[in-house]
């Protein structure tokens, strides 16, 4: 049975109170499964974007600590330049990504192998856990329905979100990251419309949430976070279908 290996991304912008126990709940995690199942190394690599605080220094003692555990520090803050960042620096041959407060429970990770023996890129979906979330705003919890019937109707009926988890291969995602251009957390959109416009084999998998931060985000600001990822998801919906249409009359700019 063929061996897997896998690179965990960490984004990281001002987390020195959750960073150290996210890294380590996951190393305990990765290390458990190369115990029981096909995955055969990993690394962790905190891709730390626009800090002031602590948070690279706590990474750095963890990397002295353990060899599986890699950082780097860039100035730019955004999520999407982080993960861009980090993909490049990636040495294993699978690549995800988890949020520095842990919010998707890892468990994803040991199915996400498993699933990357017959798939190219998965995504990842709370809807298909019948269970709510609970902690989320009732706010986001209703406009998250809403938009994700949107994107089932405009982008493609085979996901429920856009917006968790992404697992793919190292040698396409070094392939495309030239290609990204979003700064922010809709650089998760952008992937799936690149793996989506590649013709990957694409399957959406069930993530479990555990809210950890109390929120402070009003419904004006819940709002405008929605709208912004209906504008980003309606550009790569009418992106996907111009590419469509263009392979189909023999256009090849």
């Amino acid at each position: 049975m063929r061996k897997e290996s896998v690179t965990v991304l960490i984004p990281a912008y001002n987390e020195e109170k959750v960073i150290k126990n996210t890294v380590l709940e996951l190393k305990h995690y990765l290390a458990s499964l190369t115990a029981k199942s096909n995955l055969d190394s990993y690394e962790i690599i905190v891709c730390i974007n626009g800090s002031n605080d602590k948070t690279e220094e706590i990474c750095k003692a963890l990397s002295k600590q353990h060899k599986e555990i890699r950082y780097f520090s860039i100035k730019n803050k955004g999520m999407g330049i982080a993960l861009r960042e980090g993909v490049k620096r990636a040495k294993k041959d699978i690549i995800t990504f988890v949020a520095a407060d842990g919010e998707v429970l890892n468990c994803f990770i040991e199915m996400a192998v498993k699933e990357m023996k017959n798939y190219d890129f998965l995504s990842g979906s709370r809807y298909l856990v019948k269970k709510q979330v609970r902690g989320s705003s009732f706010a986001r919890r209703f406009l998250s329905i809403g938009y994700s019937y949107f994107i089932r109707m405009f982008f493609s009926p085979r996901f429920t979100e856009v917006g968790t988890i992404k697992v793919f291969r190292r040698k396409w995602g070094q392939k495309v990251i030239k290609q990204c251009k979003r700064d922010d957390p809709s650089w998760q959109v952008e992937m799936l419309y690149l793996a989506s416009r590649d013709k990957l084999k694409l399957k959406e998998i069930p993530v479990y949430i555990k809210i950890k931060r109390a929120s402070s985000e009003s419904k004006a600001s819940v709002l405008k976070e929605i709208y912004y990822f209906f504008k980003i998801t309606a550009k790569y919906s009418l992106l996907l279908r111009w590419h469509q249409i263009k392979k189909l009359l023999g256009i090849k700019h």
